[in-house]
C-alpha cells in the first residue's frame, strides 16, 4: 500500500469527518502544527487520547 504524504492544513483537519467525534477545542490543541499528513494527525490524536 502506497503511503499518502499529502499534507493538510490544521483547519482542514479540524473539519474532517474522521475527527468529528472529538471536541473541537481539544482537537485544536492536539493538532497544533500548521500541516499534517492524515497518518500524522491520526497518530497525534491516538497518542493524546491513548486509543
Amino acid at each position: 500500500m502506497k503511503q499518502d504524504n499529502t499534507q493538510y492544513s490544521r483547519e482542514v483537519l479540524l473539519k474532517d469527518p474522521r475527527f468529528a467525534g472529538y471536541q473541537p477545542d481539544f482537537l485544536a490543541v492536539v493538532l497544533h502544527k500548521p500541516f499534517y499528513t492524515i497518518a500524522e494527525a491520526e497518530a497525534a490524536v491516538k497518542e493524546f487520547w491513548k486509543e
